[in-house]
């Protein structure tokens, strides 16, 4: 069995996720990628999120990768237009239905190596990379 999502084995994604964060807030050396994690795996679990949500987290990862802005600088750039009580749209989805087509991944969280925080890190942003390229052309509902 494959997540409906990811196509992740065994659907242990959400597993692998929980063990990801549980690692990336116990050692900083982990936790240098968490920003990448958290939009990797949001975007390829579209039905978390609404449209807008899903944008908005392809847009940040794109913001990380592509220009290579750090978290600190993109919290400073978005304080403001992400404050709940500012923001005119959800992030989260009200109807659990993914917004995006199926769409078949290079990469899911399972491809990520835990044993030690380099590889972890170099794996976290290979992934990353890899659902940025499939998120800039999946065609959302």
């Amino acid at each position: 069995m494959t997540c409906p999502e990811c196509g992740a084995l065994n659907s242990l994604c959400k597993t692998r996720f929980d063990e990801c964060l549980a690692l990336e807030f116990s050692d900083l050396r982990y936790g240098a990628v968490h920003n990448l994690t958290v939009c990797a795996y949001m975007l390829q679990h579209s039905s978390q999120l609404s449209r807008e949500g899903w944008l908005y987290e392809r847009d940040l990862l794109r913001e990380f990768i592509v220009e290579g802005k750090s978290p600190s600088v993109i919290r400073q750039q978005v304080k403001d237009s992400v404050d709940s009580g500012k923001r005119a749209f959800k992030f989260t989805s009200r109807d659990g239905k993914p917004v995006i087509k199926k769409t078949s991944w290079k990469k899911t969280i399972l491809d990520i190596r835990m044993e030690n925080a380099e590889d972890y890190c170099e794996d976290v942003t290979a992934w990353a990379g890899s659902v940025l390229e499939n998120a800039e052309t999946v065609a959302i509902l």
